[in-house]
């Protein structure tokens, strides 16, 4: 099975921004052709609003980008490309709300890649944008594995081929995962190969699911089931309507099951949902029955610091509740919130799992607790709390030319993520303040450039937004890149 689910990256966290910058989004899928050849369909597109458009012969006004696509393989460009990518002519200038949209496949071995886009406006050089993301290609010819979860604007049937058809579809990518109140649609496209020889002649189940990122629970009304015959190359193509999704972060999940309805695989994408339709209503604690359970017991002057300390762990409903609390001081709700928080997660001994979370709650607050905030509040304290102590900590408090920083390191995390990393640092060297700078976590902080920031001498002589500067400079005696590995 492909593991690509590290790599997943969001907007507003994979542009890199400059002083005068392109404002611009990519994805990169990993496919397999028929020929069993693996490729990269990178998708971008490119907003036209930031771009200077000129006056063609035909008096119609056009703007255009320079590309330049490597794909990178050990610190060496494996395979590259450089072109121009030209707008739609328009008549007025101030028509430019609209986007430049592209798709490139490049054929690639099994490996680990960076896949690299530097992006100049073409009549105006001082606008510029850089995005980099990794992917890893593990396919074997015979096994059973997925695609890519390919996210879609729109699509239609087509028997004419372009750069957007695939299997006997035209699909416009989306490039973004994210889903602002205006889409109610969330469509996607993935393949399966060699179901045939996996399953050979039996019917298997595909169960398609909008689960929480954090919680893994399955939202009602979001999962859908179908029969599924085997084949060589198995195509998924359908939508869900989320205009019944709240605001939250979630994965998509593509599940496979056998006859016996055992897990066989499994494929995930990260997204985010914002909805405004939806409105909170504190009002439904009134039904939580609290009478004589722990939380009634709990001091008063500390149940606004117990209910505030679930936030890394709750759910996106969960969350509303817990900012509510934040204004409220109704000490009977936040007892029934407590209560209801830790019956939902186990029915049998909410109090067990009330009183193992706060022991963590504390160790928190012990190790990373700063004079402005308490230990849950904080990054440390945040990504402890949501994923356990990790594996191990390299810590460096006066490496030459860096910030103090810890890397944090999980050999495991859900889903199906190894080799995870998280790196902290501390700006202002004299408080326990240390801010997440980057990790290849789903949906956590994604920096391309993090070298750079950690980097003060670096950044001090050279300028960090200087975009002709593809590389950091060693920094005797600095072992952050080695911790990454």
């Amino acid at each position: 099975m492909i593991k690509k689910l590290l790599l997943t990256s969001l907007l507003f966290l994979s542009v890199n921004s400059h002083a005068s910058n392109i404002d611009a989004t990519m994805r990169n899928c990993v496919f397999l052709a028929s020929n069993d050849t693996a490729y990269v369909e990178t998708q971008f597109t490119v907003s036209a609003k930031n771009l200077k458009f000129v006056l063609r012969n035909d008096k119609k006004w056009e703007a255009s980008v320079e590309v330049t696509l490597l794909y990178m393989r050990d610190s060496g460009v494996f395979k590259h490309l450089k072109y121009l990518l030209f707008s739609e002519a328009i008549a007025d200038t101030s028509n430019n709300n609209f986007n430049l949209t592209d798709l490139k496949r490049v054929s690639l071995p099994n490996g680990e890649f960076s896949v690299e886009i530097y992006l100049e406006d073409y009549n105006q050089k001082t606008t510029s944008g850089y995005i980099t993301e990794g992917i890893s290609i593990n396919y074997k010819t015979d096994s059973l594995s997925f695609s890519d979860i390919e996210l879609v604007e729109n699509y239609s049937e087509s028997k004419e081929k372009s750069i957007y058809t695939k299997r006997g579809y035209e699909i416009q990518p989306y490039t973004i995962q994210y889903y602002p109140t205006a889409l109610s649609k969330l469509t996607f496209y993935a393949e399966i190969y060699n179901t045939d020889k996996y399953f050979q002649a039996d019917i298997f189940l595909s169960s398609i699911y909008i689960r929480e990122s954090l919680t893994g629970k399955p939202m009602e009304h979001f999962i859908f089931n179908a029969k599924q015959s085997p084949e060589k190359i198995k195509v998924l193509f359908s939508s869900f309507d989320i205009s019944g999704l709240p605001t939250g972060a979630y994965f998509l999940t593509i599940e496979l099951r056998n006859k016996k309805n055992e897990h066989v695989a499994e494929q995930n994408i990260y997204f985010i949902r914002t909805n405004t339709s939806i409105t909170f209503n504190p009002k439904l604690l009134d039904s939580v029955q609290v009478e004589n359970n722990f939380s009634m017991n709990l001091p008063a002057d500390s149940l606004n610091f117990y209910v505030q300390s679930l936030y890394p762990i709750a759910s996106n409903d969960e969350h509303n509740y817990i900012s509510y609390f934040k204004k409220s001081n109704d000490d009977t709700a936040m007892s029934a919130f407590l209560y209801k928080f830790w019956i939902a997660r186990n029915a049998h001994d909410p109090l067990t799992e009330w009183m193992n979370y706060k022991k963590l709650v504390y160790e928190a607050e012990s190790n990373f607790k700063t004079q402005t905030r308490h230990g849950y509040n904080t990054d440390r304290g945040i990504i402890f709390l949501k994923y356990g102590a990790p594996a191990q900590i390299n810590k460096r408090s006066q490496e030459p030319g860096t910030y103090p920083y810890e890397i944090w390191h999980y050999y495991f995390l859900d889903p199906n993520q190894s080799n995870v990393h998280f790196i902290f640092y501390n700006t202002d060297l004299v408080s326990n303040n240390y801010k997440l700078l980057h990790s290849n976590a789903i949906g956590e902080i994604k920096n391309p450039r993090w070298q750079y920031i950690l980097n003060d001498a670096f950044k001090n002589k050279k300028g960090i937004n200087n975009t002709d500067l593809t590389d950091y400079p060693d920094s005797f005696g600095s072992h952050a890149d080695d911790f990454m590995k």
